[in-house]
């Protein structure tokens, strides 16, 4: 059986995404659709921010989803999995990588999750 499992928060790095960006015409395509939707350039705060602007829960788990469902989608015919899980926020990654979601509103609501995440810590 093969399956996959999706990370959730924390397992964000600078420079996650950029590789698939810069080789992908459909990662380059997502991550610009991201941009738009989000309404601010996650795609420079992904590749060239800092530690600290990856830490935000709004640009955390954004980053996250994106670099696991991008990720999966440029694999193309190589993913097939039998089966798909993730580890809270990754959940969402699974939904949208296994097809029972689309990708601009499984952006819209791990976006509304970040923003509700961040109004709970405070």
């Amino acid at each position: 059986m093969k399956a996959y499992v999706f990370p959730g928060q924390g397992a964000q790095f600078v420079g996650m995404g950029k590789d698939l960006y810069d080789n992908s015409a459909l990662a380059k395509e997502m991550f610009e659709k991201a941009n738009e939707i989000l309404g601010f350039r996650i795609t420079d705060l992904m590749f060239s921010g800092t530690e600290e602007d990856l830490k935000q829960t709004k640009v955390t788990q954004p980053a996250i989803f994106l670099h696991s469902v991008i990720l999966a989608k440029t694999l193309g015919d190589s993913f097939k999995p039998e089966a798909v899980a993730g580890h809270s926020l990754g959940e969402f990654s699974a939904l949208v990588s296994a097809g029972a979601m689309n990708f601009e509103d499984g952006l819209k609501l791990v976006s509304q999750r970040a923003l509700e995440c961040r109004k709970l810590a405070r």
